[in-house]
């Protein structure tokens, strides 16, 4: 029972004992007691202890499982709960951090063969999202790049908000099957979606036509779910479950957001250098700015609204400025969008006079407009005229809600996903190389629990046994079909094939024999105290926040358990 509790061993030995073994591990695994836990290390062990306790009492895995993830959950809001952090004592800038040096290069293309030219530059790394009102110093009279030097400020007319990437990234050249040059500023191009949900609402807002490309439908190809058990149902956890079904789960098209940042460089003809030289690449220290479609309100909208001037009826879509700026002391580079929040922001960035809203995104645009279309638009389809379409469940919650109640961009809530492109021609249908996520998974976490548990290292087994034969070897491994362009939320490591190594990768056995021992704890003691760890004290680092401290050493200690531990 040692090896079980361990995970280590756990393919050679708890995927073979019986059911009442299985509830005395969790019971053994629960009665570790260890000060000092993480939050939500412990938010975890009541998740197991939920679960034991459901399975006892006659339950099956399925609802205990979402009960043990609604008892994570609630924990977490609780007790783990954190907003994002300020840049200042008056909070008028939320910044959503990400993981630093978390990126790692995820293929789509099947058969992982295409190439993409990982050698001479690293993946796109998501290092946070800023979001906060935003005040120029000035009308920007003299053009828009004017309009990007200001400060944030609470109350405002215009949104900033920043990608912080980093190192050396350039804007994304034009991408598809009929112009496909994604290296034309530069070899690291950036492509990729940012989902921003403003009312907080998951059930207003998404994607209808390409909800491939976005967070839900890719965020399992990093090792995990979101822990988010309202999203269990909508998120993919393996790519061949996408149905483009509406109707079905999983409801990918159901991400809940109002306005999403596309980086997809079919719109960047209009570039003035603000930094830098005329050769039209994108070099350390230089600034440019980008005119194109780079804010979108969701398109999951469109058929039920009555904004009209697009290029499609229903479309919210602006000719908008975007800048690019590399900071070479910091080595970062910023994607900055400043859009106007209310009508008197949009003339504010123009220069121009106050116009009224309108519902035509040809003019003056903002925020605000795009909103009053949703409320217009959903009444009359509730109050008037109901399509009967299944989709109109996007729009109609907006129905009787007041747009000016969702203007603080500090309320926003976004999901990223970023990555970089396939070398030219790149295959067929396939344009993405995804690199990072935000929010991150919890590498492991198949159950959406948010923590990695004995459960998730049961549902990962039993995965392997149901699908170890596919390759007509019997070797407690079960390739992926179809990979990468398919992926499996249980391949935590992403090499197309889910085994053992899955299984133990994030349960503090770093030299990969198994088990959780004294000599993994002897790995751990020589890189404890060191921040910003590489290798070879990564492996160390099982929280993922580049510090190896007193979080990984209660981790470890909970999951230890193997032949040498005492």
């Amino acid at each position: 029972m040692e090896n079980c509790l361990g995970y280590g061993g756990f393919l050679e030995i708890c995927a073979e004992i019986t059911r009442i073994e299985v509830l005395e591990c969790l019971d053994n695994l629960c009665q570790i007691d260890i000060p000092g836990f993480p939050c939500k290390v412990g938010c975890g062990i009541n998740a197991d202890k939920e679960l034991n306790n459901c399975l006892r009492n006659g339950g099956l895995w399925e609802d205990c499982a979402i009960a043990a993830a609604e008892t994570t959950l609630l924990c977490r809001t609780q007790d783990c709960s954190q907003s994002p952090t300020c840049d200042d004592g008056d909070c008028v800038l939320a910044v959503y951090t990400d993981r630093h040096g978390d990126a790692m290069f995820r293929p789509t293309d099947a058969g992982r063969t295409a190439p993409f030219d990982p050698e001479s530059r690293g993946p796109i790394d998501l290092l946070s999202i800023n979001i906060g009102g935003w005040v120029p110093f000035a009308r920007p009279l003299g053009g828009l790049a004017n309009a990007f030097a200001g400060e944030f400020a609470l109350n405002a007319d215009l949104v900033r908000i920043d990608l912080v990437l980093r190192g050396l990234v350039n804007p994304p050249g034009p991408i598809g099957p009929s112009l496909n040059n994604p290296y034309r500023y530069g070899t690291n191009p950036v492509y990729g979606f940012v989902e921003i949900d403003m009312d907080g609402d998951l059930d207003t807002g998404g994607e209808l036509n390409t909800p491939e490309f976005r967070y839900l439908s890719n965020v399992a190809r990093f090792g995990g779910r979101t822990g988010m058990p309202e999203l269990f149902y909508r998120e993919l956890s393996q790519g061949s479950d996408l149905d483009g079904n509406f109707e079905t789960a999983p409801f990918v098209e159901r991400s809940g957001e109002e306005f999403h940042i596309a980086l997809l460089g079919n719109d960047t003809s209009q570039i003035t250098v603000i930094d830098g030289d005329t050769d039209r690449q994108f070099e350390p220290g230089e600034s440019w700015l980008i005119l194109g479609r780079h804010f979108h309100r969701a398109h999951g909208f469109e058929p039920f609204s009555f904004i009209a001037g697009g290029d499609i009826a229903g479309e919210y879509a602006p000719i908008h400025p975007m800048v690019f700026a590399h900071d070479p002391a910091q080595d970062v580079t910023r994607v900055t969008i400043v859009f106007p929040i209310t009508q008197f922001g949009a003339a504010i960035l123009h220069g121009e006079p106050e116009a009224p809203v309108n519902s035509d995104p040809t003019d003056q645009t903002s925020v605000f407009e795009a909103l009053v279309d949703l409320r217009d638009s959903a009444d009359f389809i509730v109050k008037v005229a109901p399509t009967g379409l299944p989709e109109e469940q996007l729009i109609v919650g907006w129905s009787g809600k007041n747009p000016s109640d969702y203007l603080d961009p500090r309320t926003w809530s976004p999901t990223a996903i970023l990555g970089t492109a396939y070398a030219p021609p790149g295959p067929p249908n396939t344009f993405f190389v995804w690199t990072d996520v935000f929010p991150n998974p919890e590498l492991g976490d198949v159950d959406s629990s948010g923590y990695r548990g004995l459960h998730d290292a049961l549902l990962m087994a039993d995965g392997i046994n149901a699908n170890d034969f596919q390759d007509g070897v019997d070797d407690e491994s079960a390739p992926v079909p179809l990979f990468a362009q398919h992926f499996s939320v249980f391949d935590v490591n992403y090499d197309g094939v889910v085994d053992r190594q899955d299984v133990v990768l994030s349960t503090g056995d770093t030299d990969r024999d198994g088990d959780a021992d004294l000599r993994d704890f002897a790995r751990l003691q020589l890189c404890f105290g060191q921040e910003s760890a590489g290798p070879p004290c990564l492996g160390q680092d099982f929280d993922r926040n580049l510090s190896i401290n007193n979080d990984d050493m209660a981790r470890f200690r909970w999951s230890m358990g193997g032949p040498d531990s005492q």
